[in-house]
């Protein structure tokens, strides 16, 4: 893709996501070698030597989404496995389809992933699979910021160990490659030993990484580990040693007040997927309960077989909603609050220098088109993105000064050609 160094962005109603919550009208934001150069009122600009001037028009521009759970090359997999609990979903369906899974398909699925997201406005995504290569070369190629890992799992001796090598090979290749990072990832308790987990404490504190785990997602999951294990699997992670590394804990539907207490403890992240937890009934996570105990919370979507969509919109709707209908309070994740948990603090927790529209950050933005009647009026520009927007408002996605995709067009993929190479290979899972 083509780079524009000097890009300026004028007449915007910029969302800066800042700690006042401050929203500049007819704002100006200078773009340069990749970051903010300014961003404020656009009679207070300072000259410019822009190679593109966009005009907003009025349309609101803020800091792009981070995804924080994802598993992109189940894009292949949308409508293939629905109506169903989360084990009967993975062994009946999901393992059996991963089973026919190539390095090619795989990456075709994360380029369809890769041009999903950054229409809906993604500028990062932390993702857990395998086929980790292929998922690498489709987000290189598409531009996005990208945290990846491998995930493992014991089933049978030696396994987990092969796995375990194929993640430090993994972080050795990419992490800190472009727009690339490493975590390790123990794909969850009921499908990891104890020993490995312990190995990949270990690991990630060597390496100087992060862990990417699910925890705690179904109330099976849940009381199995206290059966056997004596423990909730946070308690778990904490006897484990991997609390004591950067740890991302995705859903956490089923955690106890111990369990939130230890989280803030240790500054877990916890990658809350409220659609993909209603959708495989696995329940709704306490998230008003967490933060107000200190935990960090983020939003993310899980893979595209249990949402169905990469859409941090639907995210945001649903999390704040759920919250308040749970807690009868209707005070619960505000608008401001639930649009920094789907990007600043995300991008926060994965150490990206974003989230914020101000000078000095990374130009990781998003523009959106208000010309549409959900738009108007505009009281409160923050309430309307956060309980009226959608992905089709997103016009303009750009990270690191990159604009990837605008009005329908993506600088990376051609997405006929994606489509149906994605049709060739569903061919092939309609067989299974």
């Amino acid at each position: 893709m083509e780079t524009e160094t000097m890009i300026e962005i004028r007449h915007a109603a910029l969302v800066t996501n800042n700690d006042r919550d401050e929203v500049v009208r007819d704002a100006t934001i200078q773009v340069k070698d990749g970051k903010i150069a300014y961003a404020g009122p656009g009679k207070d600009a300072p000259e410019f030597s822009a190679e593109r001037v966009i005009d907003a028009h009025g349309n609101i521009v803020m800091p792009g989404f981070a995804n924080m759970h994802t598993h992109v090359p189940m894009n292949l997999f949308r409508s293939y496995a629905d109506d169903l609990d989360l084990m009967t979903w993975l062994n009946t369906r999901i393992f059996p389809a991963e089973d026919k899974l190539t390095k090619e398909s795989a990456y075709w699925a994360s380029m369809a992933a890769m041009c999903e997201l950054a229409a809906a406005g993604v500028v990062a995504f932390n993702e857990m699979y395998f086929f980790v290569d292929s998922i690498a070369r489709a987000a290189r190629e598409s531009g996005l910021r990208g945290v990846l890992s491998r995930a493992v799992v014991t089933p049978a001796p030696g396994v987990g160990e092969r796995m375990l090598a194929e993640s430090k090979e993994l972080f050795e290749k990419y992490n800190g490659q472009g727009r690339l990072k490493v975590f390790l990832s123990p794909h969850a308790q009921y499908t990891v030993n104890n020993g490995m987990l312990e190995q990949i404490a270990q690991m990630a504190e060597e390496l100087g990484t992060g862990v990417h785990m699910h925890v705690s997602e179904t109330r099976g999951e849940h009381e199995t580990c206290m059966k056997e294990q004596g423990m909730t699997p946070i308690e778990l992670c904490r006897k484990t040693g991997l609390l004591g590394v950067p740890f991302y804990a995705a859903h956490c539907v089923w955690v106890s007040e111990h369990d939130m207490e230890l989280m803030a403890e240790f500054g877990a992240t916890v990658l809350s997927c409220p659609k993909s937890n209603l959708k495989l009934a696995s329940g709704i996570a306490p998230l008003e309960k967490m933060m107000r105990k200190g935990v960090r919370v983020t939003l993310g979507t899980d893979g595209a077989a249990s949402n169905n969509k990469l859409s941090m919109w639907e995210e945001m709707t649903y999390a704040s909603f759920l919250q308040k209908g749970t807690t009868y309070d209707p005070k619960a994740m505000p608008a401001a609050q639930t649009l920094k948990l789907a990007t600043r603090y995300g991008a926060e927790a994965l150490g990206l220098d974003s989230g914020i529209v101000e000078a000095g950050k990374d130009a990781d933005l998003v523009m959106i088109d208000t010309a549409g009647i959900r738009y108007t009026p505009d009281y409160d520009d923050v309430s309307l993105l956060v309980y009226a927007g959608s992905d089709a408002d997103v016009c303009m996605t750009m990270v690191g000064g990159d604009v990837i995709y605008e009005d329908g067009k993506f600088a990376f993929a051609d997405i006929g050609e994606v489509k149906a190479k994605l049709a060739e290979y569903a061919e092939i899972m309609k067989k299974i």
